[in-house]
């Protein structure tokens, strides 16, 4: 089941990538683009309703191959916003239901997709410090990924999660609460640059035991699950 969800969230990854860029194309008054990138995107929900109908319903996907068939503006402001979010939770409920039917939930399974994809492997095979670099390597792609921003590290962390002016909201900014979380996790992220991506990238030189670099593994996945839940302004 665990490859099942990492293929159906990789096509998900596209599917959102892809409406991002046919909306802007669309913005920007460029019909043709927008139609090129949406002949890629037929493509991509044809091969998710494969892989989604291999153990369930393909009904579960509800509008998202009829809004990308239709390729308006409004129709993929429905896929990013509603579509995307609905499949991707029940994407998340088959897993969960999957693993406690069979009892068999390990640390692997706490893994966020991307980090699974670029780090698990290395942690299997013993190669720990590579692990942890590549878990947090593969946040920040992701941030760049649903951004478009060519920056890295403290710098782009700043300007996607400022308070002032966002480019992913992780919380309701209008409340105190909001505003919190949103100005924590700005500061986790730095945080998590400075203290362990550099340190990893710059040094063969680790402490790092099984235990540790799975918590760390663990730690990336729930900073790459923010980044996939949070909203553009």
């Amino acid at each position: 089941m665990i490859k099942w969800y990492l293929e159906v969230n990789r096509l998900f990854r596209e599917i959102r990538k892809k409406s991002l860029d046919a909306a802007s194309a669309l913005q920007n008054g460029d019909e043709g683009a927008a139609k090129v990138v949406n002949g890629y995107l037929k493509t991509d929900y044809a091969s998710l309703r494969r892989v989604w109908e291999e153990h369930f319903d393909p009904k579960e996907l509800g509008y998202l191959g009829r809004h990308i068939g239709f390729g308006e503006a409004h129709d993929y402001n429905d896929i990013l916003n509603h579509d995307l979010p609905s499949a991707e939770a029940k994407a998340e409920q088959h897993l969960l239901e999957n693993q406690h039917q069979h009892n068999e939930i390990g640390f692997e399974d706490l893994l966020h997709p991307v980090v699974f994809e670029h780090a698990f492997h290395q942690y299997r095979s013993g190669h720990l410090r590579d692990a942890v670099l590549n878990a947090f390597v593969s946040v920040f792609d992701l941030i760049r990924e649903r951004t478009g921003l060519d920056l890295d590290g403290a710098k782009l962390a700043g300007q996607v999660f400022s308070v002032q002016d966002p480019k992913l909201i992780l919380s309701e900014l209008d409340s105190d609460s909001g505003r919190n979380d949103q100005s924590g996790f700005l500061q986790i992220f730095q945080g998590a640059y400075i203290g362990i991506r550099n340190p990893k990238a710059h040094s063969l030189r680790h402490d790092l035991t099984d235990e540790k670099a799975a918590q760390y593994l663990i730690f990336a996945s729930l900073l790459a699950r923010r980044v996939e839940e949070a909203n553009e302004p």
